[in-house]
């Protein structure tokens, strides 16, 4: 995973980004990975993609909204109420991105716990989603600033 902005190097570019992209909130709950997985789902079938691709989309999408859900619940005293998903377009690859609340730790993929065997109540509290995001995505990463944390995957 790598620490990267992504901004248009142009007015034209800027452009052509907004036109091939779609975005929308999720609330910050277990259902929200679904929605998510839907809106992935449709936008790349509005692109033409083949249901292999939107599978995956779909799939990236959700671990990372997960995610965001599970290592956002709470911010300032508050807990986390929506999170923002966005699909983008480009000529050669599709990055899914999801922003949840500033902070200042770095999501890293991680293995279970040794002794837990892997059995499935672990792996759902100990990072394997992030290593199923790197293996299934040609590039994935994170962006933090003051105002949002950012986590992508690339296809």
């Amino acid at each position: 995973m790598t620490d990267e902005t992504f901004t248009p190097q142009s007015p034209h570019e800027r452009r052509r980004r907004r036109s091939d992209g779609c975005a929308r909130w999720v609330p910050a709950v277990p259902e929200g990975a679904a929605s998510a997985r839907g809106h992935a789902r449709n936008a790349l079938r509005h692109w033409g993609m083949d249901e292999y691709q939107r599978e995956r989309a779909a799939l990236l999408i959700g671990e990372l909204v997960e995610n965001a859900i599970h290592h956002g619940a709470r911010h300032r005293g508050r807990p986390l109420r929506m999170v923002w998903c966005h699909i983008q377009r480009t000529r050669d690859t599709v990055r899914l991105s999801v922003w949840g609340l500033p902070g200042t730790s770095v999501p890293r993929p991680r293995c279970a716990p040794e002794g837990t065997g892997g059995s499935l109540g672990t792996l759902r509290e100990t990072g394997c989603g992030l290593l199923l995001v790197a293996a299934m995505s040609r590039a994935c990463g994170t962006h933090i600033d003051r105002a949002n944390r950012q986590v992508w995957a690339e296809l």
